[in-house]
């Protein structure tokens, strides 16, 4: 025979799992024990691991198809996209901690040095900077890339919203709202983080470790040619698949839009990171 329980939320009295009034879980002893505590955070670890490996594998093996699926609403087996996006931010910036990649937390020697853009425009700031603080090179360098490294992290996504105008400004006939291209974007960007922070250091440590036996030097492997190729050339196929599949275009226009916007994509991460070097001076 089963117990009667009492409903925590509206009291009425009840004898299964779940009140038949309200439908709140009703509340036993076992549910206050060790063993129920671990049982549930098993249960809710697993459930999240295997939702976010679904959603990756998802991401990487057809591209365009999480948002395909987020618009027909079959959103419970998935990582919502922001959430997504957000998590693939965080492995990106602790991945550049181990393999030093400067996409986007750019150190002031490369915003100097490494510069083809604005270099002139850079040298006077900067200067304007260290005249204003009273600072020697090497104390605004070293304030500057502390700042620069938290703001990329805040900014980033930033980038999401003008991939939507790109796809919102190539696609206008279809007349769609501005926020399912937002979540095209998120997704194509999840797809660049991943790329970026994980693919790749992956790809340059490997090819470095084998090099030397192949008579390849490791400055040759990890010389910027190297990943801005893997980069563009990745890109333009991903993007070419998602677009088809997201907006059912002609394989020719797919083909000229995935081409142009990768191979545009680095002048779009320059764009970013001159907005980051103006900001990050301001707010030092």
């Amino acid at each position: 025979m089963k117990s009667v329980t009492e409903c925590p939320s509206c009291g009425a009295s009840a004898m299964e799992k779940y009140c038949s009034h309200c439908g709140e879980k009703c509340v036993s002893h076992h549910d206050f024990s060790i063993h129920h505590y671990l049982g549930e955070l098993l249960e809710h670890v697993t459930h999240l691991d295997s939702k976010i490996l679904r959603t990756l594998w998802e991401l990487v093996r057809r591209p365009g198809n999480l948002s395909v699926n987020y618009f027909a609403g079959r959103r419970v087996q998935y990582v919502a996209p922001i959430r997504l996006f957000i998590l693939l931010s965080i492995i990106y910036f602790f991945s550049s901690t181990l393999y030093p990649n400067p996409a986007f937390t750019t150190p002031l020697a490369i915003q100097l040095h490494g510069n083809d853009f604005y270099p002139h425009f850079a040298e006077i700031h900067v200067t304007q900077a260290m005249q204003l603080k009273g600072w020697d090179y090497a104390t605004l360098e070293g304030h500057y890339d502390t700042k620069t490294a938290v703001l990329a992290k805040t900014i980033l996504f930033l980038l999401i919203p003008v991939f939507a105008l790109l796809f919102a400004g190539f696609f206008f006939r279809q007349r769609r709202y501005l926020a399912e291209h937002l979540v095209v974007a998120t997704h194509f960007w999840s797809f660049a983080l991943l790329l970026i922070g994980i693919a790749i250091p992956l790809l340059l440590a490997s090819l470095s470790a084998i090099g030397p036996t192949l008579g390849v030097s490791r400055t040759m492997i990890t010389a910027d040619i190297v990943p801005t190729l893997i980069l563009q050339v990745s890109f333009a196929l991903y993007l070419f698949v998602m677009l088809r599949r997201v907006y059912a275009v002609s394989s020719w226009y797919a083909a000229l839009i995935a081409g142009g916007i990768a191979w545009s994509f680095f002048f779009i991460v320059w764009i970013f990171r001159f907005l980051l070097f103006v900001l990050t001076l301001k707010l030092l």
